[in-house]
């Protein structure tokens, strides 16, 4: 039976507990359905906020030689020192929702605060247009003000997934539904800013892409809040909360070994499983044409293999994870995946010619342009390595879980939110090695200067629509024209240095991730259970 925790005058349901592993059905579907938001508003700034930059024009300087490529490398340190600070702030935000608790429950309202700053930011950074080094202040103050209200909320959600039941099954069942989710607004976000954006709306589109985005965002936090119950906290583990401290966090990693294998393992992972997203438009942009109707349609059919996979990943997982170990699902998802990544080197870059295996040579654009010629070999490999890399993923997900019943078990402290932060932890500093990689990347294969070309033509473009938007058709079929010029000079060379750091980095980092949980992680199935009823037992002789 559900029993309120607390009394709030008008509002006593917000802070309304349940006491059982059995999550509530109301809070089970509306806590996972609101990370299609959460994850799509943060795939809008994490994946194509430098898209954004690179190519909308807010950097087009038009005469200073070299003001481009050094506005886009500033761009990029901000990124990575950024993103280092907030990987570093994930502890001290997890230690901090430890310690501070609300009326109205542990998680959720740190959910709603972070909710509310990143919707007033995400508009922010896509919305406010100087141009040039203003446009990059005002970038690195927002940004690094969405780091600070994004991990408010990241930290938060993360932390109350797992405190919402102790019953491995029931965990695994609402983590599969987390993961669909996600993966479902990573997809949309991902086909909107793959088919929309082209030569002739890219100065604008995600500015109006950013809107709802944010919009949507902010009501599904609202309902979390109001809708969503926490579990009763224990008394015990409650006092072990309050006494939590910063140092504790990197204490427990010290002394509890299969969360510090866990925490390494998917830093690795992260940084290797987005490299390749995060190359993608940019390398199909270049290979196969700017926009929406060429590089940006082959991009939204990648994304809906990557949506195919990994959903066929989290339908199978539940089935997966009864009959198999998690040791077994990892071995074979990563074969597979280092498989299908390879077969993606040798039929979508150009290796055995001026053209990759993967081609169309036919003039035109669009869907039936994109599965046109030998186009298809291209959607092959992500099918197999987004659905393996969504099993693995889910496996390590439920691993890092269980290494709060093992801090219970050896230490009587469970500290969800300190070991939860260690998630977003990895992923924001995995997102600031990615950026280094591509930066390293780009400036070796001569990439920034087609990037800045393009970004010209854009800024021309609004200039010359804010001055006659009588002519603005006109003017955007020149932009198009002009682009599709720039592109199609692109050689052979830098589109292989691209495959080979982008397949390469992918394939090196993966196979870190498997040997790390693989050989040194010590909770097995058999582990987890005797450690539970361990944990169990100790709480009934408390009670008698």
């Amino acid at each position: 039976m559900n029993k309120p925790q607390h009394k709030i005058r008008g509002f006593s349901f917000l802070s309304e507990t349940y006491d059982t592993d059995k999550i509530p059905k109301k809070t089970k579907w509306i806590f996972s359905v609101a990370s299609i938001f959460r994850d799509s508003s943060y795939q809008l700034i994490s994946s194509f906020l430098l898209t954004f930059m690179m190519y909308s024009g807010v950097l087009a300087t038009g005469n200073a030689s070299g003001q481009y490529t050094q506005q886009i490398f500033v761009i990029n340190i901000i990124f990575i020192v950024c993103l280092i600070w907030d990987a570093l702030n994930d502890p001290i935000m997890g230690v901090l929702i430890e310690k501070v608790h609300f009326k109205t429950g542990k998680y959720k309202p740190w959910i709603l605060i972070g909710g509310v700053g990143n919707t007033i930011v995400l508009l922010c950074l896509f919305l406010l247009r100087p141009t040039g080094w203003a446009y990059i202040v005002c970038f690195g103050i927002f940004y690094f003000l969405w780091d600070f209200v994004f991990t408010m909320n990241d930290c938060a959600y993360w932390a109350m997934l797992p405190s919402l039941t102790s019953d491995e099954r029931e965990r695994n069942n609402v983590t599969t539904m987390v993961s669909i989710f996600v993966s479902l607004g990573t997809f949309a976000m991902y086909g909107v800013c793959s088919i929309l954006p082209t030569a002739k709306n890219s100065s604008y589109i995600y500015g109006y892409i950013a809107i709802p985005t944010a919009i949507l965002f902010l009501l599904s936090q609202l309902a979390i809040y109001f809708l969503c119950k926490e579990k009763k906290i224990d008394e015990t583990q409650s006092k072990v909360s309050e006494q939590v401290k910063l140092a504790d966090m990197f204490k427990m990693l010290g002394k509890n070994k299969p969360l510090l294998i866990i925490v390494l393992s998917l830093l690795f992972y992260y940084t290797a499983c987005s490299l390749v997203v995060s190359f993608g438009s940019n390398y199909f942009y270049l290979s196969y044409g700017y926009g929406g109707e060429t590089g940006g349609s082959i991009m939204l059919i990648f994304t809906v293999m990557y949506a195919l996979g990994t959903l066929l990943s989290q339908f199978l997982f539940k089935p997966l994870i009864d009959k198999f170990k998690r040791q077994t699902l990892l071995t074979w998802t990563f074969f597979i995946a280092i498989a299908a990544y390879i077969m993606l080197f040798l039929v979508g870059f150009p290796i055995f010619g001026d053209k990759p295996l993967a081609y169309n040579p036919n003039a035109g654009g669009g869907l039936g342009w994109a599965f046109g010629g030998t186009l298809s070999l291209l959607y092959i490999p992500p099918l197999l390595f987004f659905g393996a890399e969504g099993i693995y993923y889910m496996v390590l997900i439920v691993m890092l879980q269980n290494t709060i019943e093992y801090g219970e078990y050896k230490y009587n402290e469970r500290k969800e939110a300190v070991v939860s932060s260690w998630r977003p932890f990895t992923a924001k500093l995995s997102s600031a090695i990615q950026k280094g990689i591509i930066l390293v990347t780009f400036l070796s294969a001569g990439i920034y200067g087609v990037t800045q070309q393009i970004s010209e033509t854009q800024s021309e473009l609004a200039s010359k629509t804010a001055a006659n938007p009588d002519n603005a058709d006109l003017y955007a079929n020149e932009a198009a024209t002009k682009v599709t010029s720039i592109i199609n000079e692109v050689a052979r060379q830098p589109k292989i240095i691209m495959g080979i750091w982008m397949i390469g980095a992918t394939i090196i980092l993966l196979a870190a991730s498997y040997i790390l949980v693989h050989f040194f992680y010590e909770i097995d199935e058999e582990k987890y259970d005797l450690m539970v009823k361990e944990i169990k037992k100790r709480k009934d002789t408390t009670v008698q």
